[in-house]
């Protein structure tokens, strides 16, 4: 039994047109407010490869720093490869909005908080 990371494997049914309003804290929380947003994520990345392991429990260490730059959003690979801001294909966008507080937390120090 094969299963590929295309959108045909896991369906996500997201209206990404909808907005998708967050309030964007403060101080960002990674286990909070990030770490939620990667359960989308976890069918593909969900072990050594593809690289990285996105996980709850895993996801920190293998984002930072090969992915993630501190205070740098620009400069990050996970930035710039998420679903809807770079990384195509695989069946759901992250909305402007969690595109913004992925940014927000790399931009405050992308702390494991």
């Amino acid at each position: 039994f094969l299963n590929s990371c295309y959108y045909d494997a896991y369906p996500e049914y997201e209206d990404v047109n909808s907005g998708g309003d967050i309030d964007i804290p403060t101080v960002i929380s990674f286990g909070t407010d990030i770490q939620p947003l990667f359960s989308k994520c976890t069918g593909c990345h969900k072990g050594a490869f593809p690289s990285p392991d996105l996980r709850a429990g895993e996801s920190y260490s293998s984002l930072v720093p090969e992915f993630v730059t501190a205070n740098n959003a620009e400069g990050s690979k996970l930035y710039n490869y998420l679903p809807g801001n770079g990384h195509h294909d695989v069946g759901f966008t992250f909305s402007s909005n969690e595109i913004a507080l992925i940014k927000g937390w790399i931009d405050q120090g992308a702390k494991n908080n």
